[in-house]
């Protein structure tokens, strides 16, 4: 928790809790994984809540107009001007005032997605100008001098690359890597003695790898293409329209699935049907797992527990990760 309040609190959008002492603000995470459960009829215990440390979230998206650089108001399209985040990691703060001195010379407005990476800083700057012209090129191409950034990709364009990098910084990553390392670790301590597992919703592969390097036989599937980073291990299948059936799912021991917000209510309605003695859910949207879960709870799981990780922090939304067994 900050020891004290940031000064753009009350204008950013991002933070909305952060006035609440430590007992009120996790009372209040808590709700939101309660609440959801109990409007499907569900009364559930919860682990103690996981917080992740502030100063460690690797990715940001910031808002541009013209010279103002930051965060959009709660609710509005009035930009903020922030020159540090107590969130973020040190590397994207010290890298906030270069990026706004270089956008604002594009004299447009639109999103900068940045992603700390262990190779550096990769930056992705969309607008509505479409494709660069020569003098956007050269410009953005100055932000090579600096040591921190390792790859600036502009409107889908790349403009320069140190050393190759996976997805681009507007694809989907865990907040932090210390809340991903958190999911790991509880993923892992909860596999039980599963030797054959699917991996649902697997994108590039965070939890595949692990369940691998723990010895069992996995198979990932996501729509997404980092999917084809698992090799043999990957399987390119949109789950919402075309899910694994029960008759593919039998014979798995362990199901882990890490749905977007939408939930996986075609993948579970399948899993419900299926006969697997584990199933680990991650989840970043307690209503849509609590109604994917009462489906499976209907016809004979039952919730093991319930760990709320705080990835999330200061915001109205809270990861969890939930241990089903038949």
């Amino acid at each position: 928790m900050l020891k004290e309040k940031c000064p753009y609190f009350g204008r950013c959008g991002g933070c909305v809790w952060q006035d609440l002492s430590q007992q009120d603000y996790i009372a209040k995470k808590e709700s939101f994984i309660l609440h959801a459960f109990r409007d499907v009829g569900l009364d559930v215990q919860l682990s103690p809540m996981v917080l992740i440390p502030t100063g460690t979230r690797r990715r940001a998206s910031f808002a541009f107009m013209g010279p103002h650089f930051g965060y959009n108001e709660m609710k509005s399209h009035k930009i903020v001007d922030i020159t540090a985040c107590p969130l973020l990691t040190l590397a994207i703060n010290a890298a906030i005032p270069i990026l706004k001195q270089t956008i604002a010379q594009l004299k447009s407005s639109g999103d900068c997605f940045v992603l700390d990476t262990p190779s550096g800083l990769d930056i992705h700057v969309k607008d509505k100008k479409g494709m660069p012209k020569l003098a956007e090129l050269e410009l953005l191409s100055t932000l090579n001098q600096e040591s921190s950034i390792a790859r600036v990709i502009y409107n889908d364009t790349p403009i320069f690359e140190k050393t190759p990098l996976p997805a681009t910084a507007d694809s989907f990553a865990q907040p932090s890597q210390e809340g991903e390392n958190t999911l790991i670790r509880l993923m892992l301590e909860n596999v039980g003695d599963a030797k054959k597992a699917v991996d649902l919703f697997c994108g590039k592969g965070t939890f595949t790898k692990p369940l691998i390097e723990k010895g069992l036989s996995v198979m990932g599937y996501d729509n997404s293409n980092s999917v084809h980073a698992l090799g043999v291990n990957g399987n390119q299948r949109d789950l919402f329209r075309n899910p694994l059936i029960a008759d593919e799912l039998n014979g798995i021991d362990l199901a882990v699935l890490d749905p977007p917000r939408a939930g996986a209510l075609a993948q579970v309605q399948q899993l419900a049907q299926a006969n697997i003695p584990n199933i680990i859910m991650i989840s970043c949207n307690p209503k849509t797992a609590a109604r994917d879960m009462k489906l499976l709870i209907d016809v004979g799981w039952h919730i093991q527990k319930i760990i709320p990780i705080d990835q999330f922090t200061y915001s109205n939304h809270i990861e969890l990760l939930a241990v089903l067994r038949k």
